[in-house]
């Protein structure tokens, strides 16, 4: 079996969420490590917190790491108030955004929402608000809304086995972790809600903090005009492109990712 899988498992044993409230909400969040630095980890439609496990055990040597799991909000504000609740829950004033996919979507929100609070951020495997391609899903996500839970996630799953995997390699974490997502951890609840979120629009623009851009050579999921959009959108951003990773290179490419990380915040602090 990849010792990636027994990592996994042995970072849940090790590690248990932390709760706070947001709104009468109950949030659950990874809360690694210590230091000057503060970094908070936002996940995408599919998976929890812990899908950052290596990025949190990476950094948190040197870093106050945080990684929230989402309730079932459906509105970017919802999730937005949550992760302020997180931050305020570990006395941190500022953070760096680490988001990825609908992560990604959220950190451009935050950050234009709050720039005081944020200290840089990396938009990765993401698009722009109400980029059109993105919306085209909206007729999915009103069709899922009434077929069962069972078939919703079954469907997710055969999404991720024929294009999410191929596209990392056949990465093997990559399989496992969403076979569990979709085959017992996540619900159809979930899943409307963050794509409610997905496809909010929201004015932006370029943020007065460093920013990154991290984007897939072949993300099957943000085709080339998203992505050529979204660097447009942030034209003063530190753009760094993967290889062939696919959609979620920080679990299945994890030391690659982690370099860059390394190498943006490096940059950012020159």
């Amino acid at each position: 079996m990849d010792e990636r899988i027994e990592a996994l498992r042995a970072f849940r044993q090790r590690h248990q969420p932390r709760r706070t409230r947001a709104g009468g909400v109950e949030w659950s969040y990874y809360d690694l490590g210590a230091g000057g630095c503060t970094l908070v980890f936002l996940h995408g439609l599919a998976g929890a917190g812990d899908i950052w496990f290596q990025q949190l055990e990476a950094f948190a040597p040197r870093c106050r790491v945080l990684a929230p799991s989402y309730p079932p909000l459906g509105t970017l504000a919802g999730l937005a108030a949550g992760v302020w609740a997180v931050l305020d829950a570990a006395s941190a004033t500022r953070a760096v955004l680490v988001g990825s996919s609908l992560g990604g979507l959220l950190a451009q929100y935050l950050a234009s929402s709050r720039p005081e609070r944020v200290e840089k951020a990396v938009f990765g495997n993401t698009f722009p608000p109400g980029h059109p391609q993105i919306l085209r899903g909206r007729r999915l996500v009103a069709l899922a809304r009434f077929l069962p839970e069972k078939l919703v996630l079954a469907m997710m799953w055969r999404n991720a086995r024929k294009k999410l995997v191929p596209a990392a390699g056949g990465d093997s974490l990559l399989a496992a972790y969403l076979y569990e997502q979709y085959r017992g951890v996540m619900r159809k609840a979930d899943v409307l809600a963050r794509s409610r979120a997905v496809f909010e629009t929201f004015e932006t623009a370029a943020p007065p903090f460093p920013h990154a851009i991290y984007e897939a050579a072949n993300d099957p999921l943000i085709a080339p005009p998203v992505r050529r959009a979204l660097r447009e959108l942030y034209p003063r951003a530190w753009v760094h492109t993967f290889g062939e990773v696919g959609h979620f290179p920080y679990l299945s490419h994890a030391g690659e990712y982690n370099r860059a990380l390394k190498t943006f915040l490096h940059v950012a602090d020159a």
